[in-house]
């Protein structure tokens, strides 16, 4: 019975690997290769930029006698990747399984199944771990003062470091699943405030780890001391990893009992939360009156509670519109560092409304709500073809739904900005005009391929939002459209001048907008209709 549960376990991490989640159908020959390559490839760029950073660390810190201290910077963040990826593994596992009716129908113990999903937590959370965590012992390896140690030192205390991980993970999980469960009717929109969350940690960390690392750099014998003294568990943590037998034996003794802890804790209340479903909606009926609207704004409705009651389409569909508000906000308040910025530009000075404007459009691009508004539909798109409404009003309102959330935000990141580098009236309207058409033009083209190259077979609305054809295809054509225009003002400004050349753009994007609306009005219609 154990041998069947982890082959069904391993046969589920590794699903997606054998099957697409795009067409539902397995992998086989070229495809699975080239999957297995590109997921091969990502790992080492990863492991490549976590190697590069270790060998600036370890020469110096080796040099200083401060061995200790560089597996303790590499080891901690090591540590919040593993349980930030695990934490995503024990959810689903753990808590938001999809077998527990089938399992619970076998005579297998409760106790073992979670030993069993446990330990595909533990092997997914050491695998993140060992992303980072490999590649630093690597670079010491070749550069360290004592590499024997850490050597042998590197298999236990990735193990013991993944047990750790793992009761880090359930604790996540759990959270989550505690968090899920009663904020469901919300679930979309808090994704996207965690979304927002981690773009926020991930530019502060950035900003933060330059700075400390220029700090430790010149400062080392204070730093060391410090940590030495108010941080006993960050030194034993570097020691362990460094093979030191006693700190070795302590990080034994901590991983293997939170471990430990967690299954037991997790055991005792595990088959009700097997067997509770918790965050369903329940049905009451409420008498109230029945709003009437017209027919583009019913169809707008509709897509309004599509884009909430999926996750995926909305972080996916709105993150440009989080990035414009954050430019709009982030202008206000440093306008007097842009100008500055600007003035240090050479030939760039007057320039301003412009950079605006592509600043403005480069991040509207990234809004891709009407690619995969047509996959959405998948096999209930015989209800919106079976409502007495057009082709073309059905695809209007996906339009409509792209232009009321990202027309606003771009507009007001672009006052924003124009206020911030100074513009006169004609130059504010010539830009505000550019980037509605632009925005216009990015829907309206993004549906036109959400038209052509629809997936009405996928198996999770994830795969049709992240992995169609058509949302990759419009991303690269508004950023490709967005290059063309860029280079026509180059080359127009010098005739036309800097206003002249942004009318000539504009005049093009009207002419894409008239194109693209056409199409979509006949052709498009057309083809939607026979989907």
């Amino acid at each position: 019975m154990l041998k069947t549960l982890l082959k069904k376990q391993w046969l589920e991490m590794t699903a997606s690997f054998r099957r697409s989640s795009v067409t539902g159908r397995a992998r086989t020959g070229w495809k699975a290769a080239a999957f297995l390559a590109l997921a091969a490839a990502v790992a080492l760029l990863v492991m490549g930029s976590v190697a590069l950073l270790a060998a600036l660390l370890c020469r110096p810190l080796c040099e200083a006698g401060l061995d200790w201290l560089y597996f303790a910077l590499m080891a901690l963040p090591a540590l919040l990747a593993g349980v930030a990826g695990g934490g995503f593994a024990a959810y689903g596992t753990l808590y938001a399984a999809r077998d527990n009716e089938q399992l619970l129908a076998l005579p297998i113990p409760p106790g073992l199944i979670l030993a069993v999903r446990m330990g595909s937590v533990w092997l997914l959370g050491a695998g993140y771990l060992a992303v980072i965590l490999a590649p630093a012992y690597l670079v010491y390896l070749l550069l360290g003062t004592r590499p024997a140690a850490a050597a042998l030192a590197m298999l236990p205390v990735t193990v013991l470091l993944g047990c750790l991980v793992l009761a880090g993970s359930c604790l996540a999980g759990w959270l989550a699943a505690l968090l899920g469960s009663r904020v469901v009717r919300y679930k979309a929109l808090l994704s996207l405030f965690y979304t927002v969350l981690i773009l926020i940690f991930a530019f502060g960390s950035n900003f933060a780890v330059r700075s400390g690392l220029i700090w430790l750099l010149t400062h080392l014998d204070q730093a060391s001391a410090g940590l030495r003294a108010d941080a006993q568990a960050v030194y034993l943590l570097g020691c362990a990893a460094l093979g030191d037998l006693p700190a070795l034996a302590l990080l034994a003794a901590v991983s293997l009992g939170a471990a430990a802890l967690a299954w037991l804790l997790l055991r005792r209340s595990y088959l009700r939360m097997m067997t509770t479903r918790r965050g369903g909606a329940r049905a009451v009926y409420q008498a109230k009156p029945v709003r009437v609207r017209s027919v583009r704004a019913a169809l707008l409705a509709r897509e309004m509670r599509r884009l909430g009651s999926c996750t995926s389409y909305m972080v996916n569909g709105l993150l440009g519109s989080v990035l414009l508000l954050a430019a709009a906000a982030g202008a206000v308040w440093k306008a007097e560092l842009l100008r500055g910025a600007l003035a240090l530009l050479p030939g760039f000075a007057a320039s301003g409304p412009v950079l605006a404007c592509a600043a403005v459009c480069s991040l509207a691009a990234m809004n891709l709500l009407t690619p995969p508004s047509v996959s959405l539909e998948g096999r209930t798109l015989w209800l919106v073809q079976s409502l007495p409404v057009s082709p073309w009003q059905a695809l209007q309102a996906k339009l409509d739904l792209h232009m009321a959330l990202t027309a606003p935000p771009a507009l007001l990141a672009a006052g924003c900005l124009l206020g911030a580098v100074g513009s006169g009236p004609l130059a504010a309207a010539l830009v505000l005009a550019a980037v509605w058409l632009y925005t216009l033009l990015a829907g309206a083209v993004g549906l036109v391929l959400g038209v052509k190259l629809p997936n009405l077979h996928w198996t999770s609305e994830t795969a049709a939002v992240k992995q169609g054809a058509a949302p990759v295809t419009a991303l690269f054509a508004n950023w490709a459209a967005l290059t063309l225009l860029c280079g026509l003002w180059w080359l127009a400004q010098p005739l036309l001048g800097g206003f002249g050349a942004l009318g000539l753009c504009c005049v093009c994007l009207a002419a894409g907008c008239a194109g693209a609306l056409g199409f979509l009005r006949r052709g498009g219609s057309r083809a939607f209709a026979r989907l």
